[in-house]
């Protein structure tokens, strides 16, 4: 055996870390220490980079041989993990003193770095992702923007809109618009319904506690062993039931059904946890 560390690019998120995890355990690697954009294995004396690279980019991975280059992926999985901070922590941290502990590296080397390559400032990169975060959340209609404010460690709802309307040229109203007429594929839950069942999702899931049960099946799933590949929300019944949201759900079998909510999300903490499967790789359409 023989102690290989990959640097990956494109690994942002938990789901990229279970999909990392199962394919490198399928290539008989022990895996030591895995975490976003890093692995620590050990491997079969035959087993290549070359083979592990070309596994991974089958899933739009890339190993990363570069300093610089793995230097560039390090700032900007630290800015995402310094957003996802911002969302659960009062406690104020400055942007560059998080880089710099987080990397290891002096501040100012990095940002002249980070400016060379990609032709663009550190500063200005985290702008924009946080901007994008705005943009998610906005989609998920979980909070109003003042929340939105709050949550994302801006000072104001007004800085928030002003920065959101520089960096996407809409204001958040105009935005919300758009946003709605690019995604309105369906115009009432009947016409969704027959759609998806044509496009095979046959089988029926149901909320039950903290996880998801499908009777058609006889098995019950965490959400974390499904992939939410369609979602989509119409208003058109709001009442004391609440909206209608339809979530196309898949198994890692390749099984595909439906789960339709009524319930106005009473289960908020099961609503959370599917909120975050869609912010790893789903979209949203209105209804």
């Amino acid at each position: 055996m023989k102690t290989l560390i990959l640097n990956i690019k494109n690994m942002v998120c938990p789901r990229c870390i279970l999909v990392v995890q199962n394919e490198l355990e399928e290539l008989g690697a022990l895996i030591s220490t895995i975490r976003l954009g890093y692995v620590a294995i050990q491997v079969p004396d035959n087993l290549s980079k070359e083979k592990i690279a070309s596994r991974l980019n089958s899933y739009g991975f890339e190993l990363l041989e570069d300093k610089e280059e793995v230097l560039m992926e390090q700032i900007k999985l630290g800015i995402q993990h310094y957003i996802e901070i911002l969302e659960k922590s009062t406690k104020e941290v400055m942007l560059s003193d998080f880089l710099a502990h987080e990397i290891g590296k002096n501040y100012n080397f990095l940002s002249k770095l980070f400016s060379k390559i990609e032709g663009l400032t550190i500063e200005t990169y985290y702008i924009n992702k946080r901007v994008d975060r705005v943009k998610e959340l906005i989609k998920y209609d979980e909070l109003n923007l003042s929340e939105i404010a709050v949550k994302l460690g801006y000072s104001s709802v007004h800085y928030l809109s002003s920065q959101f309307k520089r960096v996407t040229g809409l204001s958040v109203s105009d935005y919300k618009e758009v946003m709605k007429n690019e995604n309105r594929y369906y115009k009432n839950l009947s016409e969704a319904l027959g759609d998806l069942r044509e496009k095979g999702y046959t089988y029926n899931f149901n909320r039950k506690e903290d996880c998801l049960e499908c009777k058609d099946l006889c098995a019950s799933f965490q959400i974390e062993e499904l992939n939410i590949s369609e979602f989509y929300r119409f208003d058109e019944n709001e009442d004391a039931a609440g909206k209608s949201v339809i979530y196309g759900i898949e198994t890692k079998d390749g099984l595909k059904g439906l789960l339709i909510d009524n319930s106005n999300l009473q289960n908020k903490a099961l609503f959370r946890r599917l909120s975050d499967k869609l912010r790893d790789g789903s979209g949203e359409k209105m209804g």
